[in-house]
């Protein structure tokens, strides 16, 4: 397989209509938050199910809105309608779950590594998607830029896009972190140690910028008849992304969907052309298919799901042409006037209907509850935050029956504040002192870095200062499962006097959690 054609995100998946998923009651009511996914906006209701069924919705730490594409201009617009959008949105904070929507590039290709190659209109974008988050009140976005991935003539330039790229990253995670907002970056994958993928996104380089790596490891075959996503090549892509960035901030993007080909079995047959496709086919549409058939879904090594038939038809294929049109006067000799000056071409001669004898050979291939379980099971071996469903809507109830059982991965007890004491001051001056506030803040049922608000209120005179920052900084000592990046600090120049300090930790979509606004401090001049 080439290093380069691998996969690609099925956006356009066909929505064949499926039943709401019919969610399973679970056995304990303790969160497990280690599932993420995407709600892409054709999906409707469906897509909805699992993030509203109290059943399941404890198994997810997040969930993206598929709904925003960026622009040639640099703007940010709406797929679908508000309606949906807003309907999504509520049901997410009726479960107290972060709402991070995903912009996709909708450029052609050039436009997007133009706009990250240009320092103004870089900036002009990076606006857009903070005012995007704020507008909106979003807990923060998740990008996915995959045109410069597939696109022939992008790759060919990926050592000059690659530094543009970061610097995009890190100049818009800093502007997010200083609102409390969070970054998602989902990318297509790099395995092979390194030698194989997408390493145009540098991976190593954002680490430290972004607060969620989700790796899109689904696609390995799309062209021709294979596994969606072999478990060999999932262990590769997790070897090389574990080696290159914390763990605790990424994802296995797994498929909920798989692909049905159907491809001649002889080349000399004549077959119309809806009888030959590669399609994708949802999980629900698997055991009406297979049923239809006669046939019964088979595991192969890869960890996924197969089956095949043979279809055969025989009769005419309807040749087709385009009726004569009329031509200019002056190319044709006039025959056959017309009141408008032009006259009626040659007659066109109408070739016969041909014979079709098709043999078609339909093979599909699919995960299943179990490949999706075996998928999380390798990622959170090694530590990852969990996993990211492609598409929501798209997977059965059996997929969280399955997940249902993995063991907790987060404390899910939020400790109090941690305020760092003593409160440091640095370069004292008779006119007053650096000081700096740190500390920890985490919720115990995500690893998602919290954003607080820190503020210092002066005895004196009343005069506050106030910030909103991420806690993403690192920190040792804390518990298994919530990651390290919960870390927060804030320096001040301060005039000597009595101070008040109060930290509060916020929730999603802006909620107050707890605040700690015991301790005061005093500045002295040096």
């Amino acid at each position: 397989m080439s290093t380069i054609a691998a996969p690609h995100r099925t956006h356009r998946v066909r929505t064949i209509a499926l039943g709401v998923v019919a969610m399973l009651a679970m056995s304990s009511c303790q969160p497990n938050r280690f599932i993420s996914g995407w709600i892409p906006y054709w999906g409707g209701t469906k897509s909805r199910a699992a993030i509203t069924d109290a059943s399941t919705t404890t198994l997810f730490s997040e969930a993206s809105l598929f709904w925003y594409g960026a622009r040639g201009d640099g703007t940010v617009t709406l797929n679908g309608t508000q309606g949906n959008l807003t309907t999504t949105v509520n049901a997410l904070r009726a479960q107290g779950l972060p709402v991070i929507p995903t912009v996709v590039d909708g450029t052609a290709p050039g436009t997007m590594s133009g706009i990250l190659a240009n320092s103004v209109q870089r900036a002009n974008h990076i606006s857009q998607l903070v005012a995007l988050v704020t507008t909106k009140g979003y807990d923060g976005v998740d990008l996915d830029y995959e045109v410069f991935a597939y696109n022939k003539s992008q790759i060919a330039i990926w050592s000059t896009i690659k530094p543009n790229w970061i610097a995009f990253v890190s100049q818009l995670a800093a502007e997010l972190h200083v609102r409390g907002k969070v970054l998602s970056v989902t990318v297509p994958p790099v395995w092979n140690s390194g030698a194989s993928g997408y390493t145009v996104y540098a991976q190593a380089e954002i680490a430290p910028w972004v607060d969620r790596l989700r790796l899109m490891v689904y696609d390995w075959s799309v062209s021709t008849p294979g596994p969606i996503a072999p478990m060999s090549w999932v262990n590769s892509v997790i070897a090389y992304s574990s080696s290159v960035v914390p763990v605790s901030k990424l994802q296995l993007g797994v498929p909920a969907y798989g692909r049905h080909w159907a491809v001649k079995k002889n080349a000399a047959d004549v077959c119309s052309t809806a009888m030959v496709f590669n399609d994708a086919i949802t999980l629900p549409e698997v055991g009406p298919l297979a049923a239809s058939h006669g046939v019964t879904p088979v595991r192969d090594s890869y960890g996924e799901l197969t089956f095949s038939w043979v279809e055969s038809s025989a009769g005419e294929q309807v040749v087709t042409s385009t009726p004569p049109g009329y031509a200019t006067s002056g190319s044709i000799a006039a025959n056959v006037n017309s009141p408008t000056g032009e006259v009626l071409g040659r007659a066109q001669r109408v070739n016969p209907n041909i014979p079709a004898n098709c043999t078609v050979q339909h093979t599909v291939h699919v995960p299943d509850a179990t490949s999706i379980r075996q998928r999380a099971d390798a990622a959170l071996a090694a530590h990852w935050s969990g996993i990211a469903i492609w598409a929501l809507g798209y997977e059965t109830s059996e997929v969280y029956s399955a997940l249902a059982t993995v063991s907790a991965q987060r404390p899910n007890t939020t400790p109090p504040i941690t305020i760092d004491t003593p409160i440091t001051f640095t370069s004292p001056t008779p006119t007053g002192s650096t000081t700096t506030i740190s500390g920890i803040a985490y919720h115990g049922e995500f690893d998602l870095s919290v954003p607080v608000r820190i503020t210092v209120t002066r005895q004196f005179n009343g005069d506050t200062a106030t910030v909103t920052k991420l806690a993403r900084e690192s920190r040792s000592g804390l518990p298994a499962g919530v990651g390290p990046f919960h870390g927060f600090s804030q320096s001040w120049f301060l005039a000597p006097d009595t101070y008040t300090l109060c930290v509060t930790q916020l929730g999603w979509g802006g909620t107050t959690l707890q605040s700690d606004c015991s301790q005061t401090f005093t500045v002295i001049a040096g």
